[in-house]
Protein backbone atom coordinates (compact mmCIF):
# COMPACT_ATOMS: atom_id res chain seq x y z
CA UNK A 1 0.00 0.00 0.00
CA UNK A 2 1.33 3.43 -0.95
CA UNK A 3 1.05 5.88 1.93
CA UNK A 4 0.57 9.50 0.93
CA UNK A 5 2.08 12.08 3.21
CA UNK A 6 1.41 15.60 4.32
CA UNK A 7 3.04 17.71 6.99
CA UNK A 8 1.06 19.12 9.89
CA UNK A 9 1.89 22.59 8.64
CA UNK A 10 0.18 22.15 5.27
CA UNK A 11 -3.23 21.41 3.81
CA UNK A 12 -3.79 17.67 3.15
CA UNK A 13 -3.37 16.69 -0.47
CA UNK A 14 -6.09 15.03 -2.46
CA UNK A 15 -5.89 11.41 -3.55
CA UNK A 16 -4.54 12.38 -6.98
CA UNK A 17 -1.81 14.68 -5.70
CA UNK A 18 1.09 12.35 -5.13
CA UNK A 19 3.50 13.52 -2.41
CA UNK A 20 7.25 13.74 -2.91
CA UNK A 21 8.96 10.38 -2.54
CA UNK A 22 11.07 11.75 0.29
CA UNK A 23 7.96 12.26 2.47
CA UNK A 24 6.78 8.70 1.94
CA UNK A 25 10.28 7.44 2.63
CA UNK A 26 10.53 9.57 5.78
CA UNK A 27 7.32 8.13 7.17
CA UNK A 28 8.27 4.55 6.35
CA UNK A 29 11.60 5.10 8.06
CA UNK A 30 9.82 6.40 11.15
CA UNK A 31 7.50 3.36 11.22
CA UNK A 32 10.44 0.98 10.87
CA UNK A 33 12.27 2.80 13.65
CA UNK A 34 9.26 2.67 15.99
CA UNK A 35 8.75 -1.02 15.30
CA UNK A 36 12.41 -1.81 15.92
CA UNK A 37 12.85 0.20 19.11
CA UNK A 38 9.40 -0.09 20.65
CA UNK A 39 6.55 2.41 20.60
CA UNK A 40 3.23 3.51 22.03
CA UNK A 41 0.27 4.60 19.91
CA UNK A 42 -2.94 6.49 20.68
CA UNK A 43 -5.94 5.31 18.62
CA UNK A 44 -8.53 8.08 18.36
CA UNK A 45 -11.28 9.45 16.16
CA UNK A 46 -15.00 9.61 15.50
CA UNK A 47 -15.91 6.09 14.46
CA UNK A 48 -18.12 3.18 15.60
CA UNK A 49 -16.81 0.76 18.21
CA UNK A 50 -16.47 -1.92 15.53
CA UNK A 51 -13.85 0.19 13.75
CA UNK A 52 -11.78 0.62 16.91
CA UNK A 53 -12.02 -3.14 17.52
CA UNK A 54 -10.74 -3.83 14.01
CA UNK A 55 -7.87 -1.37 14.38
CA UNK A 56 -6.96 -2.87 17.76
CA UNK A 57 -6.98 -6.37 16.27
CA UNK A 58 -4.50 -5.28 13.60
CA UNK A 59 -2.23 -3.61 16.14
CA UNK A 60 -2.20 -6.75 18.31
CA UNK A 61 -0.40 -8.50 15.47
CA UNK A 62 -0.67 -10.97 12.63
CA UNK A 63 -2.42 -14.11 13.96
CA UNK A 64 -0.06 -16.36 12.00
CA UNK A 65 3.04 -14.83 13.61
CA UNK A 66 4.17 -15.57 17.14
CA UNK A 67 3.06 -12.57 19.18
CA UNK A 68 2.71 -12.10 22.92
CA UNK A 69 -0.38 -10.06 23.75
CA UNK A 70 -1.36 -8.18 26.90
CA UNK A 71 -4.84 -6.63 26.68
CA UNK A 72 -6.38 -4.51 29.42
CA UNK A 73 -10.08 -3.68 29.20
CA UNK A 74 -12.01 -1.03 31.09
CA UNK A 75 -15.25 -0.84 29.14
CA UNK A 76 -14.78 -3.25 26.22
CA UNK A 77 -17.35 -6.00 25.77
CA UNK A 78 -16.56 -9.69 25.80
CA UNK A 79 -17.49 -9.84 22.13
CA UNK A 80 -15.02 -7.09 21.22
CA UNK A 81 -12.26 -8.86 23.16
CA UNK A 82 -12.97 -12.04 21.20
CA UNK A 83 -12.99 -10.20 17.89
CA UNK A 84 -9.63 -8.53 18.38
CA UNK A 85 -7.77 -11.68 19.45
CA UNK A 86 -6.79 -14.23 16.79
CA UNK A 87 -8.67 -17.45 16.24
CA UNK A 88 -7.19 -20.20 18.39
CA UNK A 89 -6.79 -22.41 15.31
CA UNK A 90 -4.58 -19.93 13.43
CA UNK A 91 -1.93 -19.09 16.02
CA UNK A 92 1.43 -20.90 16.14
CA UNK A 93 1.16 -21.38 19.92
CA UNK A 94 -1.91 -21.66 22.19
CA UNK A 95 -3.41 -18.33 23.30
CA UNK A 96 -3.17 -19.54 26.90
CA UNK A 97 0.64 -19.42 26.55
CA UNK A 98 0.90 -16.09 24.77
CA UNK A 99 -1.98 -13.91 25.94
CA UNK A 100 -2.82 -12.07 29.17
CA UNK A 101 -6.08 -10.25 29.91
CA UNK A 102 -6.54 -7.59 32.58
CA UNK A 103 -10.01 -6.48 33.62
CA UNK A 104 -10.24 -3.01 35.12
CA UNK A 105 -13.99 -2.56 34.82
CA UNK A 106 -15.80 -0.45 37.39
CA UNK A 107 -17.69 -3.56 38.44
CA UNK A 108 -15.29 -6.49 37.97
CA UNK A 109 -16.63 -9.13 35.61
CA UNK A 110 -14.90 -11.98 33.89
CA UNK A 111 -14.40 -11.31 30.20
CA UNK A 112 -13.34 -14.92 29.67
CA UNK A 113 -16.45 -16.59 31.07
CA UNK A 114 -19.19 -14.00 30.57
CA UNK A 115 -20.65 -15.99 27.71
CA UNK A 116 -20.41 -19.64 26.82
CA UNK A 117 -20.00 -18.53 23.21
CA UNK A 118 -16.57 -17.10 24.01
CA UNK A 119 -14.92 -20.50 24.42
CA UNK A 120 -11.72 -19.28 22.74
CA UNK A 121 -11.09 -17.05 25.77
CA UNK A 122 -11.70 -19.69 28.40
CA UNK A 123 -8.07 -20.79 28.72
CA UNK A 124 -6.54 -17.32 28.70
CA UNK A 125 -5.15 -16.05 31.97
CA UNK A 126 -7.30 -13.18 33.25
CA UNK A 127 -6.50 -10.82 36.09
CA UNK A 128 -9.28 -8.74 37.64
CA UNK A 129 -7.81 -5.46 38.90
CA UNK A 130 -9.63 -4.63 42.13
CA UNK A 131 -7.73 -1.43 42.92
CA UNK A 132 -9.95 1.45 41.69
CA UNK A 133 -6.89 3.67 41.35
CA UNK A 134 -4.59 3.57 38.35
CA UNK A 135 -1.80 2.08 40.43
CA UNK A 136 -3.57 -1.27 40.24
CA UNK A 137 -3.87 -1.23 36.46
CA UNK A 138 -0.34 0.09 36.06
CA UNK A 139 1.07 -2.64 38.31
CA UNK A 140 -0.99 -5.30 36.56
CA UNK A 141 0.26 -4.26 33.14
CA UNK A 142 3.91 -4.06 34.15
CA UNK A 143 3.69 -7.43 35.91
CA UNK A 144 2.06 -9.02 32.86
CA UNK A 145 4.77 -7.56 30.59
CA UNK A 146 7.50 -8.92 32.86
CA UNK A 147 5.78 -12.31 32.96
CA UNK A 148 5.55 -12.48 29.18
CA UNK A 149 9.19 -11.43 28.76
CA UNK A 150 10.32 -14.05 31.28
CA UNK A 151 8.38 -16.96 29.79
CA UNK A 152 8.90 -16.09 26.13
CA UNK A 153 12.55 -17.11 26.14
CA UNK A 154 13.48 -13.81 24.51
CA UNK A 155 11.43 -11.19 22.69
CA UNK A 156 12.32 -9.89 19.25
CA UNK A 157 11.22 -6.38 18.22
CA UNK A 158 7.41 -6.08 17.94
CA UNK A 159 6.83 -9.56 19.46
CA UNK A 160 5.16 -7.93 22.48
CA UNK A 161 1.80 -6.26 21.79
CA UNK A 162 -0.03 -4.35 24.53
CA UNK A 163 -3.46 -2.73 24.36
CA UNK A 164 -5.81 -0.74 26.61
CA UNK A 165 -9.46 -0.33 25.64
CA UNK A 166 -10.41 2.22 26.51
CA UNK A 167 -8.90 5.25 28.21
CA UNK A 168 -12.27 7.04 28.37
CA UNK A 169 -13.38 5.92 31.87
CA UNK A 170 -9.85 6.38 33.18
CA UNK A 171 -9.64 9.97 31.95
CA UNK A 172 -13.13 10.77 33.19
CA UNK A 173 -12.41 9.41 36.66
CA UNK A 174 -8.74 10.30 37.18
CA UNK A 175 -8.07 13.17 34.78
CA UNK A 176 -5.66 13.57 31.88
CA UNK A 177 -2.52 14.25 33.91
CA UNK A 178 -2.87 11.08 36.02
CA UNK A 179 -3.58 8.94 32.96
CA UNK A 180 -0.63 10.49 31.14
CA UNK A 181 1.74 9.53 33.98
CA UNK A 182 0.37 5.99 33.86
CA UNK A 183 0.96 5.79 30.09
CA UNK A 184 4.49 7.12 30.55
CA UNK A 185 5.24 4.36 33.06
CA UNK A 186 3.67 1.56 31.01
CA UNK A 187 5.29 2.87 27.84
CA UNK A 188 8.70 2.65 29.45
CA UNK A 189 8.23 -1.08 30.11
CA UNK A 190 6.91 -1.60 26.57
CA UNK A 191 9.93 0.11 25.01
CA UNK A 192 12.33 -1.77 27.30
CA UNK A 193 11.05 -4.92 25.60
CA UNK A 194 10.92 -3.40 22.09
CA UNK A 195 7.16 -3.90 22.12
CA UNK A 196 4.22 -2.03 20.64
CA UNK A 197 1.37 -0.66 22.75
CA UNK A 198 -1.83 1.05 21.69
CA UNK A 199 -4.40 2.90 23.76
CA UNK A 200 -7.96 3.41 22.53
CA UNK A 201 -9.59 6.81 23.11
CA UNK A 202 -12.73 7.41 21.00
CA UNK A 203 -12.50 11.20 20.68
CA UNK A 204 -11.65 13.56 17.83
CA UNK A 205 -7.93 14.10 17.35
CA UNK A 206 -8.17 17.86 17.84
CA UNK A 207 -9.99 17.70 21.18
CA UNK A 208 -8.28 18.89 24.34
CA UNK A 209 -8.57 15.40 25.83
CA UNK A 210 -6.65 13.76 23.02
CA UNK A 211 -4.08 16.52 22.68
CA UNK A 212 -3.30 16.31 26.41
CA UNK A 213 -2.27 12.66 25.95
CA UNK A 214 -0.47 12.89 22.60
CA UNK A 215 2.86 13.84 24.30
CA UNK A 216 2.76 10.51 26.16
CA UNK A 217 2.86 8.46 22.93
CA UNK A 218 5.06 8.16 19.87
CA UNK A 219 2.25 8.50 17.33
CA UNK A 220 -1.52 8.79 17.05
CA UNK A 221 -3.76 6.89 14.66
CA UNK A 222 -6.93 8.75 13.72
CA UNK A 223 -9.94 6.73 12.54
CA UNK A 224 -13.06 7.66 10.62
CA UNK A 225 -15.67 6.09 8.36
CA UNK A 226 -16.02 7.25 4.78
CA UNK A 227 -19.77 6.72 5.01
CA UNK A 228 -22.27 4.95 7.25
CA UNK A 229 -20.63 1.58 6.52
CA UNK A 230 -17.88 0.88 9.04
CA UNK A 231 -16.26 -1.46 6.49
CA UNK A 232 -15.16 1.68 4.62
CA UNK A 233 -13.12 2.85 7.61
CA UNK A 234 -10.04 4.97 7.04
CA UNK A 235 -6.98 5.85 9.09
CA UNK A 236 -4.27 8.47 9.13
CA UNK A 237 -1.18 8.61 11.30
CA UNK A 238 0.17 11.61 13.17
CA UNK A 239 3.79 11.77 14.34
CA UNK A 240 3.92 15.28 15.85
CA UNK A 241 7.55 15.09 16.97
CA UNK A 242 8.60 14.55 13.34
CA UNK A 243 6.02 16.91 11.82
CA UNK A 244 4.55 14.02 9.83
CA UNK A 245 0.98 13.09 8.99
CA UNK A 246 -0.32 10.60 6.44
CA UNK A 247 -3.25 11.18 4.15
CA UNK A 248 -6.36 9.11 4.78
CA UNK A 249 -5.90 5.47 3.72
CA UNK A 250 -8.10 2.35 4.10
CA UNK A 251 -7.91 0.73 7.51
Amino acid sequence: MVIAMTTDRSTPRGADDGPPDREVTAFRNVLNELKATGCTLLVVGDAPQEVFTRASSQLLGDPEMLRYRVLAVTDATTQSVTERLPDAETVPRPLAETTRLLNHAGTPRSVTTESAAQSDLAEIRETCVADPHLRGLQSGLTEAIRDVAHHSGGLDPADLRVGIDSLTPLVEHHGESVVRRCLDMVGGHVRDNNGMAHYVLPSDYDTERVQSLVPAVDAAIELRTANADEHDAQQRWHVPDRGLRTDWTPL
